[in-house]
């Protein structure tokens, strides 16, 4: 009986420590707690896609603000491209800009003639190019084998070489000049005729001129020189075979050389 009567014991006290702890509130189970809405607004977004909705998909990182490396790549080699373009187009306009300064060579060449000497009678031709970034030479010639009238004629060959160093570059503004001339003549004057000995004249002289462009091939050439010439010569009676009267030597100081020239350039 004892027994028995433990055993019922037992069960209801067993029974009064449970009760309690069922209606405990640390039992009861928590409602659940909505998620912070910050670590809902850092979700990343959903696109729409024929996914089920169960799935999560996020737009590409080039959406959310982040430049991918390819991307970057890119624009670095577009700026390139457009800076390589930028060169191209620049040294195209230089090349451009030369060819319409003029389509003559950039060595300075030039064929002239002097007018002064062509109104006095004396044909004349000039070759003129350049040796260097100042420096140009020009040879002249000077033929005339006519008469003017019976009574005056002027008969020469003359050469006068002339080397030139120019301010800015030949074939533009103002020059100076060295130069040496050499002349065979037969010159009949009133009533006189004088002729050069076996010994030509010599001399030379030193010039300045001023070129001024006309356009890309054409230039008007001014110059004036001085120097010293030697001159011996034999003067004849102007007469057919009129006899030598006598020979005379002369050292002549004075202008040696002028100029009004009109150039072509090559």
């Amino acid at each position: 009986m004892k027994l028995k009567r433990y055993l019922v014991q037992g069960f209801l006290l067993l029974l009064c420590s449970m009760s309690p702890a069922a209606g405990s509130p640390a039992m009861q189970q928590e409602p659940q707690q909505p998620q912070n809405p910050q670590k809902v607004q850092q979700k990343k977004p959903r696109i729409q896609t024929s996914a089920d909705e169960n799935e999560i998909v996020f737009k590409p990182l080039t959406e959310t603000g982040k430049k991918p490396e390819a991307a970057s790549r890119k624009g670095t080699a577009s700026k390139e491209e457009v800076a390589t373009k930028k060169v191209v187009t620049t040294k195209k306009a230089v090349v451009t800009t030369k060819k319409e300064k003029g389509n003559h060579s950039e060595r300075y060449i030039a064929l002239k003639s002097n007018i002064a000497y062509d109104a006095a009678g004396l044909p004349n031709l000039a070759f003129e190019m350049q040796f260097c970034k100042h420096i140009s030479v020009e040879l002249p010639v000077i033929c005339s084998f006519w008469d003017i009238s019976q009574k005056h004629a002027v008969r020469t060959v003359a050469i006068q070489p002339e080397g030139r160093w120019w301010l800015k570059h030949p074939g533009d503004g103002h020059f100076f000049g060295l130069h040496a001339h050499v002349a065979w003549f037969n010159v009949k004057w009133q009533k006189d005729r004088y002729q050069n000995t076996d010994r030509p004249l010599l001399g030379a002289g030193v010039s300045y001129g001023y070129l001024l462009p006309l356009s890309k091939h054409w230039g008007a050439e001014f110059s004036l020189g001085a120097g010293y010439a030697h001159i011996k010569y034999n003067t004849y009676y102007n007469i057919d075979n009129g006899a030598q009267i006598g020979t005379e030597t002369r050292n002549y100081w004075g202008i040696t050389r002028i100029g009004l020239s009109l150039s072509y350039r090559f």
